[in-house]
Formats: structure tokens, sequence, C-alpha cells
């Protein structure tokens, strides 16, 4: 045979360009077709669980923004005047809330993360400002949530993670360098040369389930004395300073809220002392 002889085999002919399809079969690409499949199935469950947390996160604005815009002045960080709560519920926001639409209300809800949510309220009297935290499931990683949950099964020291809202309110008169953090938000609308007015006190309502966990989370808790309130429900009970604060603050309108709250009430804390315990 020549050294110019075309090789025998397949009966191709050769050409300059190069025809994958007649080399390689579908068969060939198992290993990619797989690791493709894999990422669709990621990609699909990550948009459905972020959408499923922007769902309840709207949902939870709708029900509790004509409530805050009742009661301050600004609601959101649209950083203009809110309409009345008429309007809010006969205008825009209802509607907007009713709506099938995942568009959240910027000017209301801030998404921080896709399981983190945020919206602030200011133009209340003796209040400075409110911040409202939503913390939801991480749904768009499920491998993530069972992880998280079987070490909270086994470890104390990490406990499972829990759907909730954390709301902060400061008190404003005027005078508190000492009352709000700096590095909290909104902390530079507030005076810095004298202190606060107020007498300090920690007092709280707390789940008894979650009572053991939050003497050791926070130092300010840590340093009342516990005692049972026949006007409460069995499964809650009040971390006090002072018995006399206790028959101050524990109105029947609080009762109310308390008992219609039910379990999913974790604490309600006033406190002028910070969370970690001070160094000196």
């Amino acid at each position: 045979m020549g050294v110019g002889a075309a090789p025998t085999g397949t009966g191709v002919p050769y050409t300059k360009w190069y025809n994958v399809h007649e080399r390689y079969s579908l068969s060939d690409f198992k290993q990619e077709g797989v690791i493709l499949g894999l990422i669709l199935i990621i990609v699909v469950i990550h948009l459905y669980g972020t959408r499923a947390n922007r769902q309840r996160a709207k949902k939870w604005i709708g029900a509790h923004a004509p409530v805050l815009q009742k009661e301050f002045a600004l609601v959101g960080f649209g950083g203009r005047v809110s309409p009345s709560l008429d309007d809010v519920e006969s205008e825009g926001l209802a509607k907007s809330m009713a709506s099938d639409s995942l568009e959240l209300p910027v000017d209301l809800l801030k998404e921080k993360s896709p399981q983190e949510f945020a919206t602030y309220a200011t133009g209340r009297q003796n209040i400075a400002f409110l911040d409202i935290n939503l913390n939801l499931y991480k749904r768009y990683s499920p491998f993530t949530m069972i992880f998280e949950h079987a070490l909270g099964l086994f470890f104390e020291s990490m406990p499972a993670p829990v759907e909730g809202m954390e709301a902060i309110l400061y008190p404003f008169d005027g005078r508190e360098a000492l009352t709000v953090p700096g590095q909290a938000p909104g902390a530079h609308e507030l005076r810095k040369d004298t202190k606060s007015g107020y007498d300090g006190f920690v007092w709280a309502i707390v789940n008894k389930e979650t009572m053991k966990g939050l003497r050791d989370d926070r130092y300010d808790v840590s340093i009342t004395t516990t005692k049972d309130s026949p006007k409460l429900p069995n499964w809650v009970t009040v971390m006090s300073e002072s018995a006399e604060i206790t028959d101050f603050l524990l109105t029947p309108e609080l009762v109310k809220a308390i008992e219609d709250a039910g379990e999913l009430l974790n604490h309600l804390i006033i406190t002028d002392q910070p969370i970690d315990q001070p160094q000196k």
C-alpha cells in the first residue's frame, strides 16, 4: 500500500471540515448530560425557594403595613411622607399587596438576602425609629436547611434555624447618648451631647421554651429574676429586676396581645443594657 493511500474502515470520505456529528453520538456525552441536569435542578430549586420567600415577605408586609402606617409618620425607605391609613387601604398598597406579582414594594420592604427582609419606621412621639427584620428559611437551598436542622438535633450550641420577625424599637427624648448604640441605623439622627432621661431597667416576657437560650445569648436578660404571673398564660414567664415594673407594664392590652400571639411569641424585652456583657 502506498504512503498516500486513504485509511479504510468507515468508508466516510475525509473533508477539511471537522464533522463532530460523524465522530460522536449522544451516548458519548452522558457525563455532561448528568452535570447539566443537576445544574438545572439546582437553578429551579433556587428560583422556587426565592419566589416562596418573597411571597411570604410580601404577605407579611401587606398584613402589617396598614398598622405601621397608622402608628408612624414614615414607613419604609422611600424618604417621603406616607399616605394616610385610608389612602393605604383604599388605593395603592392594598391593591399592590393583593396582586399576584412577586415584585416587592421596595419603598416598604428591602430584600437584604433571599431569606432576609427588612423595613423601617420613624415619626412617632418618644420614638426614634423602629427596625424590623424578617428571617425566613433557606428554601432556595434545601440541602443547607436539612444540614442545619440535623446539626440542631445533635448540638445544643447550634440550634436549628427558625422563621421569625425581630422588631427593635428605640425610645427618643432628645437625650439618648447611651440609649441608642452608635452603630445602629439612624443613630446619626440623635443628639450626642447628653444622656437619655429615661429611668433604666430590664423587663421581659419570655416563652419558657426559649428562656434558657435567651439567658445564654443576652447579658441584659441574665441579670433579671424569673417569676410567673397569674395574668399570663402558663407558657410564658416574666423576667424582671423589680415586681413594681411588672405591675406597671403588664396591662390588660398587653396580656391580650400575648394571648393572641400564642406560642409564636419568643420574647418581648425592654432594656437599657447591651446584649453582650460589658468588659468593664
